[in-house]
Formats: structure tokens, sequence, C-alpha cells
């Protein structure tokens, strides 16, 4: 894998970078995240490095508004909007692909991947293509008809990377996207793993965000920048 070079979106305009000032997370009496001071630019892939338990998908989840009755302090913003819940992470374009499928059992691939395009307001024969699209990027094509619960646990990491690449390229058709990508490739095998990272460089280069969490160096150096996280600490972003 080879780390690229940054990009503009298509537009040619300046994108919004997103910006962490001091943001603590706790969960009860364990402090998961401590005083974090961070900014991952547009137009980039930045990796989130750490142990298990380091506060990767803490950091992701708070970035995301999911986590806003236990963030204790701080704040993310990304350009004038400030992202303090889920509503308003969303408003400004933030997707999240979670650690692990998280898929509908009931549903096909096809549908896990739809239904959420619906949801954010997309037509159905637009959301049917782009689910097609992403599903046929990952190297499903010929399994969108199968329901998730007969897909192996390496398909289910596909198709849930499918759903958020889907919803990343309608976010940046829209105006600009923070992909929240936690340990995406954790399942798959080597070539597989490849081609999902060329698709997440490709949400960069047209000028996304990609905050992308995790344990694999391989995966890391194809970012742009490097966080890493020790017991919740970050350490200063290297380049």
């Amino acid at each position: 894998m080879r780390r690229t070079t940054r990009a503009r979106p298509a537009t040619g305009q300046a994108p919004a970078d997103l910006v962490i000032e001091g943001l603590g997370v706790a969960y009860g009496d364990v402090s998961a995240l401590g005083d974090v001071h961070a900014t991952a630019r547009a137009g980039e892939v930045t990796a989130v490095t750490g142990h298990s338990g380091a506060g990767k998908t803490s950091l992701l989840w708070a970035v995301g508004g999911l986590l806003a009755p236990d963030r204790t302090d701080g704040t993310v913003s990304l350009g004038a909007r400030t992202l303090e819940d889920e509503e308003s992470a969303r408003a400004a374009g933030a997707v999240l692909i979670p650690q692990g499928s998280a898929l509908a059992e009931v549903l096909t691939a096809r549908d896990n991947v739809t239904v959420p395009l619906l949801a954010a307001g997309t037509a159905g024969a637009d959301a049917m293509r782009r689910a097609d699209e992403a599903l046929a990027a990952v190297g499903l094509g010929e399994h969108g008809s199968h329901l998730a619960e007969e897909l192996s646990g390496g398909q289910r990491q596909r198709v849930a990377v499918a759903r958020g690449l889907a919803l990343a390229s309608l976010r940046l058709d829209e105006g600009g996207v923070l992909l929240l990508a936690d340990e995406p490739t954790s399942e798959l095998d080597h070539d597989t793993r490849e081609r999902v990272v060329a698709l997440l460089q490709e949400v960069a280069r047209r000028g996304g965000i990609v905050l992308l969490a995790t344990h694999d160096p391989e995966v890391a150096e194809v970012a742009h920048a490097v966080w890493r996280l020790d017991d919740g600490h970050l350490t200063p972003a290297t380049a």
C-alpha cells in the first residue's frame, strides 16, 4: 500500500477541517479520553492507532455525536459547525462505519445499504443504484440478494463498508463528508483489505475527511497523518 497525496474536491472549494479541542469522554468513573486536541484535514486519511482499549472507538463515536451523554468536556467542530450530538453531526455530513457489521439480519445485503440511503432522503431508484454500485465496489455485486444472516463474517464487514461508502458518496455529492471508519478491515483478507483502503482513499481524494481507527500498521501506513492513542491520551499527529 502507498500513501496518497492530499486532494481537493472537484468543486475547487476549500473544504472544512475537523477540529477537536479538549475532548474528554468518561464512562461513569472511568475516563476513556482525556483532553484530546487534534485536527483532521479535509482531503486526507487520518489513522487513529493504539492498543485495544486505548480509546479509538470512543474517539470516533464522540466525534460522530454518538456519546453525547458521556462527553465530559471539549468541542468538536467541522468548519463553522459544532458537532454536539448525533443530529448535528449527521447534518454536518458525518457517516460511521462501525466496528463489526451491525447489519439487520433479516434484510438482504442490498437492503442493508439501501435503507439508510432512503432514510437520508434519497429517491428509491437512486438509492438502489448507489447501493448496487457500493456493493460492486467491495466485490459483492453478486451477493445483493443474500440475507445478511447468510453471509460470512468478512462479507458482512464488506456490506457494512459498502453502506458507509454509499452514504459517504451521497454526502460528498451534497457538499462534504466526515467518514468515521472503525476497524473497517479487521475481518478482511489481504486483497479485500487493499480494495477497501483504496475506496477510503478515494473518499479523501474527493475532498472528504476520513478518520480511520485501525490496529493494522500496513493500513495506517497509507494515511496522511497518524494519531496515536494510549489509554485515552493522544500523542501529536504525524504527517
